[in-house]
């Protein structure tokens, strides 16, 4: 069953629930759960596809785009292979393949692909996925694909824009907030992305597959998941997940500068599976953030390179086990229990720049911060002083809304840079980089001109939490500076289905099929205001 709301212009979000039932074997629940999303978002995922990777590939393919494909149908040949062999003892494989399953139902949607018998969901038939890389799978890549292709070394992709001006890969970047309020513990996120990619899904997922595939096995600890994401999408990719398991998993990027690790990830198409995979399935099967962290770093590509912090409300308030970080490398995976970090400051805050030393060192982030200075170093970047300075003046939803959409570049004695003009909209926890000055001299890239920014804010509390719901804002802020507007960006057209001025209120999602809820299935939107 699912419901479908598209309210982009009046909300700047659409919402979507699925919920299958285990009356049908799981593989069924999962093809069928794709096939209605996209059904149902059809219009949206159309457009999202134009928006980004459509022109990216075109017929016939180009050296660049055949050495990616190669790379990502020996990975796809690699999972499913392996999914076939290990389904029944292994629940990370089983569901890779679930997922697998999903994308095929997706991808036979949006081919406009009907299939009348159950029987022809068969193994054959999804291993069509091995030559349909190309199609929507793309869009599952949004955040693996600027790793993959620098680590492939394929210009033409990492540098290219569509026939509207927009960019094929998606920068990411992100804040991220989790902050004590006396018995209460706020978690925030800010998506940084280019603003092509507007086109926002807050999801509901209720699926009760099993652990592993067979008969007698329990129910997955996360069968039910609320997430931000994006039309005909798998997993969230900005990341942002709360679970039935009570755990918030959210994350934010961090660069490669070590060039020298990208020959793990071009040796990986036969051992790896991608990040959005591996994150989606680590959040269904852990129970807390230690089992997340060990199905997570199962088969590491090495691609999307982020902090996760994985926060178990089962375990707050105690020293230990309420929140874990997770740093990811190509070849290693490091993890730390930061909970007593988080009680004694009060506050995690995450800004693109690892924490964990020995990750820090490996990608070249070290070396950076010896070349360019304090903006590569985690306690002196501007973020983590803007956070230092603010964090304490977060005591409810509007404050912590306030603080994670803050962007007073021009005023700011923290966003200021050596640069001409002296100071850049990137230092500041809601990036709004189309407003520096297009004729400016920024000596690092990302204080430059770009259309890229923070794209949204989605918060939680511990009750939130308990009932999979959340608040969200969708849209580059607005609260110190004008609002978004493409006609006002010259030079590129606005893409499909893009409101042209982005300026909406929070909104708060009401996905109360999920049992704790005790009501009946629903995809809907409450106001802000009835928080208080």
């Amino acid at each position: 069953m699912a419901v479908f709301k598209e309210e982009i212009n009046t909300t700047g979000w659409s919402s979507l629930t699925v919920s299958t039932s285990s009356d049908f074997p799981d593989y069924l629940q999962a093809y069928w759960a794709g096939f209605l999303e996209t059904n149902l978002t059809f219009s949206l995922t159309a457009s999202q596809w134009a928006n980004t990777v459509r022109d990216m590939c075109p017929l016939p393919l180009s050296k660049d785009c055949q050495a990616l494909r190669k790379y990502l149908s020996e990975n796809m040949a690699y999972m499913l292979n392996e999914a076939y062999k290990n389904d029944k003892h292994s629940s990370f494989w089983y569901h890779v393949a679930l997922q697998l399953w999903q994308l095929k139902g997706m991808s036979d949607a949006f081919d406009k692909r009907f299939i009348k018998r159950a029987d022809l969901l068969n193994r054959n038939y999804l291993d069509e996925l091995v030559d349909n890389v190309m199609g929507i799978y793309l869009l599952q890549l949004n955040g693996d694909l600027g790793d993959l292709v620098s680590a492939l070394s394929l210009p033409t992709l990492k540098e290219g824009c569509n026939q509207n001006g927009h960019p094929f890969i998606a920068s990411s970047s992100c804040s991220a907030l989790i902050k004590v309020v006396d018995s209460n513990v706020y978690l925030s996120h800010v998506t940084w992305s280019p603003y092509s990619i507007m086109l926002r899904v807050l999801k509901h997922y209720n699926f009760p597959w099993k652990i592993v595939n067979n008969t007698g096995s329990q129910k997955i600890p996360g069968f039910a998941i609320t997430f931000s994401s994006y039309p005909t999408y798998t997993s969230s990719v900005d990341d942002f997940y709360i679970t039935s398991a009570n755990l918030t998993i959210t994350e934010t990027t961090n660069n490669v500068y070590n060039k020298t690790l990208w020959e793990i990830v071009r040796n990986g198409s036969k051992n790896a599976v991608l990040t959005f995979m591996r994150g989606m399935v680590a959040s269904r099967l852990a129970k807390t953030g230690e089992e997340w962290i060990t199905y997570f770093k199962y088969n590491n590509s090495g691609t999307y390179n982020n902090q996760w912090m994985i926060f178990d409300a089962k375990q707050w308030p105690k020293n230990k086990g309420s929140l874990l970080i997770a740093e990811q490398l190509p070849g290693i995976v490091s993890s730390l229990d930061v909970t007593k970090i988080l009680k004694i400051n009060g506050y995690w805050a995450s800004y693109n720049l690892p924490f964990i030393g020995d990750i820090y060192t490996l990608s070249g982030t070290e070396e950076m911060a010896k070349m360019f200075g304090d903006w590569y170093v985690h306690n002196k970047t501007a973020r983590a002083k803007i956070f230092r300075r603010d964090h304490h003046k977060v005591v409810d939803f509007p404050s912590m809304l306030s603080l994670m959409r803050y962007n007073d570049f021009m005023n700011d004695p923290l966003s200021t840079c050596p640069c001409k003009p002296p100071y850049t909209s990137n230092s500041a926890i809601s990036a709004r980089d189309e407003l520096n000055d297009p004729k400016g001299q920024y000596p690092i890239p990302s204080w430059s001109y770009r259309l890229h920014g923070g794209t949204d804010a989605k918060i939680v509390d511990l009750s939130m939490i308990n009932q999979l719901n959340m608040i969200a804002i969708s849209g580059p802020t607005y609260d110190d500076l004008p609002p978004f507007r493409w006609s006002l960006i010259k030079d590129v057209k606005k893409p499909l289905m893009h409101p042209d001025k982005w300026q909406f209120p929070p909104v708060i999602t009401d996905f109360i099929d999920y049992p704790k809820a005790n009501s009946n299935i629903s995809a809907r939107f409450l106001s802000f205001e009835s928080l208080f």
